[in-house]
């Protein structure tokens, strides 16, 4: 059928004039918006959108409203967006007992506040209903890039050869520190505790990304466990072997630090998963809590043993062929302890404690 022109309907049938308007109703004009309402949730996300074309926009809780909201704590007519004499856009406040929250300020009933026209986002709070207005003209902010690593699918091979390789380790340690009688029985312990902790672990990372992301993640937070647990059993055994290979004490006795770092590591990357575009926070907030805690911990030995480290004597002894330090002379050796020697000669001249044992307050009645 040939195109009808409706503003000269003139000769036209009945039939023609009704197939024309179904048409025009049908392939509506495209208006562009002005500015865009949404309601945000308590995790940022939008729960409803309302496109705005045409100023002033009346929001509230009445049907004759533009905009409905269905909040109990919002009014008949709580408020309007409208154009100002000064071709300002401002908030009008209506009849209402708990107004609108502007940028953390209170806009009583009855008052009005002109809103920012160069912003990204305006939010408004209109009784418990978190509103974000965004205008056609207002500038947008670069693109937030994802953290890739978070959300991207990984391959379950890696993890699993991972997790074999940790579980051979935690088998090893436990054949080092039991006798072959009772390997068995350790063995299994181990495997029971390793599978059943990964599970919980991992499990409450992935119920709680669930919760905030709607999207759980479970591989993502299985293969920071693993590889978190591979880091720490390596911490556990190459600290103490370099210290005594290079006789390097201090390396066990601020080993804690770097287990601090590997945690803090793998919270952080934990962490990703639940909110991916803000790296650079999470980044800050656990080196922040890494360092606090290294500092509390040197604080706690310092007042414990009145030393920073958490060893006095290096308490693990390998075989005299992994020594890669030079072997000590004799003379100097002994030459070495003559402080130490100092010292307690000096402790055993001073009188005993009163706390300690026959003090004046442990006497016996056969003392008196």
């Amino acid at each position: 059928m040939a195109a009808l022109d409706l503003a000269d309907p003139h000769g036209a049938t009945d039939d023609e004039l009704a197939a024309a308007s179904i048409e025009r109703r049908a392939t509506p004009a495209r208006r562009d918006a002005l500015a865009l309402l949404e309601v945000i949730d308590r995790d940022g996300h939008v729960r409803q959108t309302w496109p705005i074309h045409d100023w002033p926009v009346r929001v509230g809780r009445a049907l004759d409203n533009d905009i409905v909201l269905a909040d109990a704590h919002v009014a008949a007519h709580h408020f309007s967006l409208e154009i100002d004499p000064g071709n300002a856009l401002a908030v009008h406040v209506g009849d209402t007992v708990n107004g609108v929250a502007l940028k953390g300020e209170l806009i009583e009933g009855g008052g009005a506040a002109e809103l920012p026209r160069d912003a990204e986002a305006i939010e408004l709070v209109a009784g418990r209903t978190r509103l974000r207005l965004r205008t056609a003209d207002a500038r947008l902010t670069p693109e937030v890039p994802l953290a890739t690593l978070a959300v991207r699918h990984l391959r379950l091979w890696p993890t699993l050869a991972l997790g074999l390789l940790l579980l051979a380790g935690l088998l090893f340690n436990s054949y080092l520190d039991n006798d072959p009688d009772t390997f068995a029985r350790a063995a299994g312990n181990t495997l029971l505790a390793a599978l059943g902790g990964a599970a919980v672990w991992c499990g409450g990372w992935a119920l709680l990304s669930k919760t905030i992301t709607r999207q759980g993640h479970f591989g993502w937070h299985l293969r920071v466990f693993v590889v978190a647990s591979l880091v720490l059993l390596a911490l556990t055994a190459v600290p103490p072997l370099l210290a005594f290979a290079l006789s390097w004490p201090w390396l066990t006795d601020f080993s804690f630090a770097a287990t601090y770092a590997a945690g803090a590591t793998a919270l952080y990357f934990h962490l990703l998963a639940l909110e991916p575009a803000r790296p650079r926070v999470l980044r800050w907030v656990i080196a922040t809590g890494a360092v606090v805690g290294i500092a509390l911990t040197l604080w706690f030995n310092l007042q414990r043993t009145s030393r920073m480290g958490e060893e006095l004597y290096m308490s693990h002894l390998f075989p005299p062929a992994l020594r890669l330090a030079p072997a000590i002379p004799t003379d100097r050796f002994i030459e070495g302890l003559a402080p130490l020697r100092e010292a307690l000669d000096k402790k055993a001249k001073e009188p005993p404690s009163a706390e300690g044992f026959g003090g004046p307050g442990n006497r016996s009645d056969d003392d008196e």
